[in-house]
């Protein structure tokens, strides 16, 4: 039998524009039938009115009306193409809670710094580098007719992936938008998601909670009239984008996705690199119930486990959106002379040490002299908590009678530099010691530490991002406090006493006022205290760690 020629770029060309004349003609029917069949019950009752009334009037289906109504949809469907077309990006992302990437973070640093370089790479694309704050493993890209290009990733996938793997898959998702494969899919999600924010309105008109003057039954039953009848329009769009889900893409070629590994492979030159980073997606959590569903073929694998996206037939070629992972990676590992064996051993090679070793090093400690007068001894990190330190400050050794300048010291001379960035300007003081805390570099992210209790000040919207890192192991000590909490969380009737005596409660290292002491959840017994207005959390020393690795712990063993 004769094989399948491959498909030359024309050939590729012309599938994609011929795909998008079908796509709105596809939109022009779906407008031309309803809106004709309720033109056409209109006419029959009109003639049948007339015939009562001794007036012959012909019925026809088809005619001059049915020309109109053509035009009419027509119509129609160019201001729904034009209207969901329009800031489709900025719809998307914010579906997503997709935020941009965060200075201060070392990750999302890491991903920009690829993004901007793969983009070189690719012809100096404009290309914007998103984040979605979720544990999930996934990518997408997104472009629009004004030129936008997005690459994105989820905050789970950018700490499991080494740089060579998050290489591999921000060059995937560049080769779609390179190719127009991104905005024809972007196009076909934004035809799509235009019912979805239709549904949204009606959501939040169904679930109003103002309520008008008058009596209190009256305005009850009002209400439950006015959900009666909004109910019956969203039970319908629901049922319509259900039913366009499926059939709008049959618009996506499936065949997309190994272009895009090919070219991936072809820019980073380590087929194994890709094909490590696609079986983690594909061996976890992809994003189900994140919401980002109805938009699947954006994304590098399909958010739902679906049986359809994983065989090879006449129906899963027209309603599924991406095909088989376990075929792509065997056509990416043929192309390394490997299998998937060689993927898990390097896998297996990059796993992190979750012990780590607890080395007792004595810190130096310097006296300073300040005001002719000798204070301390100090850490380094102690030392930096004081106002008056400076390059100039004369500093002696705890163990030594010479003499040196704070700048001579390398510790410090950094931090005289870093001193003058914004965040050390943020002031913050400890709860406990009542003295300014440093900056501590912890999973990538800056936090606050006391350098004197060790106590760490995290902002609770970076604890999410610290959970799915792990980058830093656990000393045996740690270990033995989490498995002890564990177990004792496993009991019928634990105890939630609170250790902790806060008669006089912690204050705010920010704001000043009265934190709220608490357990972090019932599942962890972790006692923390939370300041709600700045949405900050203070954790006593190792409790953080002890938290990871409680949460590690039940990962591992769900």
């Amino acid at each position: 039998m004769r094989s399948q020629e491959p498909k030359t770029f024309w050939d590729i060309e012309e599938e994609k524009t011929w795909r998008i004349y079908l796509l709105f003609s596809f939109l022009i029917l779906l407008y031309f039938v309803p809106i004709y069949l309720i033109w056409l019950i209109i006419k029959f009752i009109v003639v049948v009115r007339l015939s009562l009334s001794s007036i012959e009037v012909p019925y026809t289906i088809f005619g001059t009306d049915t020309i109109i109504v053509l035009i009419l949809s027509a119509v129609v469907s160019y201001i729904h193409w034009h209207r969901s077309n329009r800031r489709v990006v900025i719809r998307i992302l914010h579906l997503l809670g997709a935020k941009y990437p965060d200075k201060n973070d070392e990750y999302h640093n890491i991903f920009q710094n690829v993004v901007g370089e793969v983009a070189t790479a690719a012809g100096g694309i404009q290309v914007e580098p998103y984040i979605i704050p979720t544990g999930a493993m996934n990518a997408f890209a997104l472009a629009d007719m004004e030129g936008r290009n997005v690459i994105g990733i989820t905050e789970g996938l950018l700490s499991r992936l080494k740089r060579d793997e998050l290489q591999s898959v921000v060059a995937h998702e560049m080769a779609h938008i390179v190719s127009k494969d991104c905005l024809q899919t972007t196009t076909v999600c934004a035809l799509f998601g235009i019912y979805s924010e239709a549904i949204t309105q009606s959501n939040r008109l169904l679930t109003r909670v103002d309520s008008p003057p008058g009596p209190p039954f009256e305005y009850g039953m009002r209400r439950r009239f006015n959900i009666g009848l909004l109910s019956v329009p969203v039970i319908g769009i629901l049922f319509i984008s259900s039913i366009l889900a499926q059939l709008l893409s049959m618009f996506i070629s499936r065949e997309r996705e190994y272009r895009a590994d090919a070219n991936a492979v072809r820019f980073t030159r380590n087929p194994l690199s890709l094909a490590s980073a696609l079986y983690r997606i594909g061996t976890g959590w992809r994003g189900a119930g994140y919401g980002g569903e109805n938009i699947a073929p954006i994304f590098i694998l399909n958010p739902i486990y679906s049986r359809l996206d994983e065989v090879e037939n006449f129906w899963a070629d027209i309603f599924s959106t991406h095909p088989p992972l376990l075929k792509r990676l065997n056509i990416i590992l043929n192309m390394a002379h490997a299998d998937l064996s060689a993927v898990r051993s390097y896998l297996k090679k990059r796993k992190r040490l979750r012990t780590a070793e607890e080395i007792q090093i004595p810190e130096p400690r310097f006296y300073i002299k300040h005001n002719d007068e000798w204070l301390g001894p100090f850490t380094i990190n102690q030392l930096k908590t004081l106002d008056f330190l400076n390059p100039d400050s004369i500093l002696r050794p705890a163990d030594q009678t010479r003499m040196v300048k704070a700048g001579e010291i390398y510790d410090l001379a950094i931090f005289f530099k870093e001193r003058e960035g914004p965040l050390w300007k943020m002031k913050r003081l400890c709860p406990d010691c009542r003295e300014w805390l440093i900056i501590k570099e912890y999973e990538g992210l800056h936090l606050w530490q006391c350098a004197y209790c060790d106590g760490l000040l995290v902002e609770i919207d970076k604890l999410p991002r610290i959970f799915v890192r792990k980058e830093k192991g656990y000393t045996k000590r740690v270990q033995r406090i989490a498995k002890l909490l564990s177990e004792e969380t496993r009991k019928k009737n634990p105890h939630f006493t609170l250790l902790l005596d806060m008669s006089q409660p912690r204050r705010c290292p920010k704001c000043g006022d009265k934190m709220f002491h608490k357990l972090y959840s019932y599942s962890y017994h972790i006692e923390v205290d939370v300041c709600p207005k700045c949405q900050l959390i203070w954790f006593d020393k190792d409790e953080l760690e002890i938290l990871q690795c409680l949460i590690e712990t039940a990962e591992d063993n769900a």
